[in-house]
């Protein structure tokens, strides 16, 4: 995904996944399969918390990217919003290559 945005890869304990400081983004990857009765994304408060925060202090656009993987053949992914709680279907899809 960093390669994909343009941003780095942060640490493992960063509060996202990948950072452009330059585009003023940050980037929070979530990957899921999409054989789950439910494709929907929760993030827990304390964790919301910390990335609220961090991009409020570096000034920054929070987005949220769901990878959904099908198949080995079929992978989507969807951008949107960061918030708590999204389902997939709420989201704009920007890459299937199944």
């Amino acid at each position: 995904m960093a390669k994909l945005t343009g941003g780095s890869q942060t640490n493992h304990k960063a509060p996202f996944d990948v950072v452009d400081f330059g585009a003023k983004v940050a980037y929070e990857v979530k990957a899921m399969s999409g054989l789950s009765k439910d494709l929907k994304i929760h993030i827990c408060d304390s964790s919301m918390k910390r990335k609220r925060s961090f991009a409020r202090k570096y000034g920054l656009r929070a987005v949220l990217i769901a990878v959904v993987i099908f198949s080995e053949d079929d992978i989507r992914v969807y951008k949107g919003t960061l918030k708590q709680s999204v389902r997939i279907s709420q989201m704009k899809e920007v890459h299937n290559n199944g």
